[in-house]
């Protein structure tokens, strides 16, 4: 009993407070009374939220962390931006996923377009969208690109956290279309051209993506084969986009471009079927030479010149010990001296 007493005088403390720092706050003296019950339905909201176990929570968060006056900012720009059905839905939102729905909305620059992109999505990915959303100064920019371009930033970004929105706020609607039907390593390797992309005119700009949505794959695969044959330089300028657009059956076949004495892009062929083949072959057999051929050659020499060696020195022990004995026998070899036999001796 005592214990239940102590938390409705908690809850009722917290009411008091907000009703009190609603009159005397200066957001709630500029704001209009619609404007201050609905901060304080918002705020009520987030202490449902919490429950009554968490009522000590609540109290932390409202009194002394600002919540309540993130509460009086987002109640008041909803009923000012989209009236009472908007104050509806915050409340509704911050009673649902709490302290992350209010940073996620007072991040916001715009609150409208952002509650219709929230209503627009799953509800399995609102309260995604809502931790994005309440990313510090990346999710202002993603809040700003919602304004802009609507649920489909939400929704790419969601696909891709960091690229998704990325590419929406570059290249705004067909970019976050686009986002929504890349792979991750896709959208990567699109991200990385995206302000290259951007700076187009509009013709060119649209003919490139529509090589990436209608052939996304071999695209993809071109924009990496350049990147990688020629590190630093731009791929979408006005003269490539034009080469690209001019040739893209040939450079999605497998044809490259590169750049003449001049600094020009040029297409240029690789070599034919019967060429590859040849070219694959002869790959195959330099890595079968390098890997396999090569060490047993090296061996086999290794082995020959070992064995001549010791072929030679047996031969040179062999010679020496026959010197050596005929020697030895010239040295033992009895000379006659006046008819006598007189055996030589050694000196």
């Amino acid at each position: 009993m005592i214990v239940n007493t102590n938390r409705r005088l908690t809850l009722l403390f917290v009411g008091v407070l907000l009703v009190v720092g609603a009159i005397e706050s200066p957001v709630a003296q500029a704001a209009s009374l619609p404007g201050v019950m609905s901060g304080t339905t918002v705020a009520r909201a987030i202490m449902k939220y919490f429950g009554k176990e968490g009522a000590e929570e609540a109290t932390e968060y409202l009194a002394r962390q600002g919540g309540r006056e993130i509460a009086e900012r987002v109640g008041a720009a909803a009923v000012r931006e989209g009236g009472q059905e908007a104050a509806e839905q915050v409340s509704r939102l911050a009673g649902k996923y709490g302290p992350e729905a209010l940073a996620a909305l007072d991040n916001a620059p715009e609150l409208a377009p952002l509650l219709a992109a929230l209503d627009e999505l799953p509800e399995s990915q609102v309260r995604a969208a809502l931790a994005r959303l309440s990313a510090g100064t990346a999710g202002r920019e993603l809040a700003q690109t919602v304004s802009r371009v609507g649920a489909s930033a939400l929704r790419s970004e969601l696909k891709h956290p960091g690229v998704g929105g990325m590419l929406a706020r570059t290249l705004g609607d067909d970019g976050a279309e686009l986002a929504t039907k890349l792979t991750g390593d896709q959208a990567i390797a699109v991200g990385r051209h995206a302000d290259d992309l951007a700076a187009l005119p509009s013709a060119p700009r649209q003919g490139v993506l529509a090589l990436l949505r209608n052939d996304t794959e071999r695209m993809v695969a071109f924009m990496g084969r350049f990147a990688a044959d020629n590190p630093g330089k731009t791929l979408f300028t006005a003269a490539t986009t034009t080469i690209i657009l001019a040739e893209s059956e040939r450079i999605l076949g497998g044809d490259e471009i590169v750049f003449d004495a001049d600094g020009n892009p040029i297409v240029v062929s690789k070599a034919g079927i019967a060429g590859r083949t040849m070219k694959a072959g002869g790959e195959a057999l330099a890595h079968v030479s390098v890997n396999y051929l090569q060490p047993l050659l090296l061996t086999a020499i290794a082995f020959v010149v070992t064995f001549a060696t010791l072929f030679m020195l047996l031969k040179l022990w062999h010679a020496h010990q026959r010197e050596k004995l005929l020697i030895e026998g010239m040295l033992r070899e009895p000379e006659t001296i006046e008819g006598s036999v007189v055996e030589k001796k050694a000196e």
